[in-house]
């Protein structure tokens, strides 16, 4: 019989472990568990689980960052797209 007893994503122990890696990364609980459930499911599609939980962690931090980095046009490894922010499909 198939066990009817599902947890939610948050209380898994591998889930547990990489908000821990974020908090020891700088992020606080409730920032560490939005960054999780924002980025979880691309991270995990494209990685997979073969990453321990301070690399996924590590990944996670490296999107954010990435995601919030501001447009800086004298650097070359930035290419501006906000004129398509406010474009419609």
């Amino acid at each position: 019989m198939v066990n009817s007893k599902r947890r939610h994503m948050l209380d898994r122990p591998y889930i547990k472990e990489v908000i821990r890696e974020l908090n020891l990364l700088g992020y606080e609980e409730v920032q560490a568990k939005q960054i999780l459930i924002k980025y979880y499911r691309p991270i995990k599609r494209t990685l997979g689980f073969q990453l321990n939980s301070y690399d996924f962690a590590k990944e996670l931090y490296i999107i954010d960052k990435a995601v919030k980095r501001k447009y800086d046009p004298s650097d070359p490894n930035q290419i501006f797209i906000g004129h398509l922010k406010s474009r419609k499909n």
